[in-house]
């Protein structure tokens, strides 16, 4: 699937390969948190690879697509976006490009910050209206130096601390960022982290943490303020295959996204009281 889409040799890097491969599915899907069942959906033939998905306080909906280089912004009851970022189909490392944008986050004040992402190990920030406003970030194979990443694969938001979380899968690591884009500390997980959410109630972020294809998938508690993993759920050996996506739902709990077979959202309903 993902080989028909992008190219990942050096004569076509990061370039798709077939240009008319749209999704004819919604791939955006509104699900009742309580019931599971799907209420409606959005998105058809807009997508070719979607990626990272967020809704903002003005309940407007952004999705990242690493295939065609842009995040979307659908405005709420409206089928085709209102703000698109990047250029179609370029890859690239400049304020108007992205390279496999794997992530998005919205503050109150609607800054937009894209976790860019496969590429470009960057984070960029965005106003309402998508002016570019600024850079952070840079890549690096090293560990332990904040904003030195790898791969930043999503991003997550603390709007009373004005705080952003990035998960640099690769190095296994979470970095903690301002608004202005000055990163103040980096924090450790064992293996890779894929997901991550911000969990207000108890200052904490939930990660989804893979250690190595032997080891089942975790969902670790890092504290938001000194890094400290303080706990890990489910406590015996899970049966996740390969969650790729994690939110969290003020008292109603975790959830979890697999993009392998059966390709199951998890729910994890008590996580929030520890």
């Amino acid at each position: 699937w993902y080989q028909r889409r992008v190219r990942d040799g050096s004569a076509l890097k990061n370039v798709v390969l077939d240009k008319n491969a749209f999704l004819n599915e919604d791939v955006i899907v509104f699900v009742d948190p309580k019931s599971g069942n799907v209420t409606r959906s959005l998105g058809s033939k807009h997508f070719i690879m979607p990626h990272g998905i967020f809704v903002d306080h003005h309940d407007n909906i952004f999705v990242t697509d690493v295939a065609l280089h842009q995040v979307l912004k659908f405005e709420v009851n409206k089928t085709e976006p209102s703000l698109v970022l990047g250029t179609k189909f370029e890859p690239g490392k400049d304020s108007a490009h992205f390279c496999k944008p794997t992530s998005v986050v919205v503050t109150a004040e609607d800054f937009i910050f894209v976790g860019d992402g496969y590429c470009n190990s960057r984070v960029l920030k965005f106003n309402k209206d998508g002016k570019f406003v600024g850079e952070f970030g840079k890549g690096s194979v090293k560990t332990g130096v904040p904003g030195s990443m790898n791969l930043v694969h999503d991003l997550t938001i603390s709007h009373a601390d004005r705080m952003i979380y990035v998960a640099d899968r690769e190095n296994g690591q979470i970095h903690v960022m301002t608004y202005k884009g000055n990163f103040t500390a980096v924090y450790s997980v064992p293996g890779n982290v894929y997901a991550i959410d911000y969990i207000p109630d108890i200052r904490a972020i939930a990660a989804v943490n893979i250690s190595d294809t032997n080891s089942p998938a975790k969902v670790v508690l890092v504290n938001a303020d000194s890094g400290e993993i303080t706990g890990v759920y489910p406590t015996n050996d899970s049966d996740f295959t390969m969650p790729h996506a994690l939110t969290y739902i003020h008292h109603i709990g975790i959830f979890l996204g697999e993009i392998a077979s059966p390709f199951r959202i998890w729910k994890l309903s008590e996580i929030h009281k520890h």
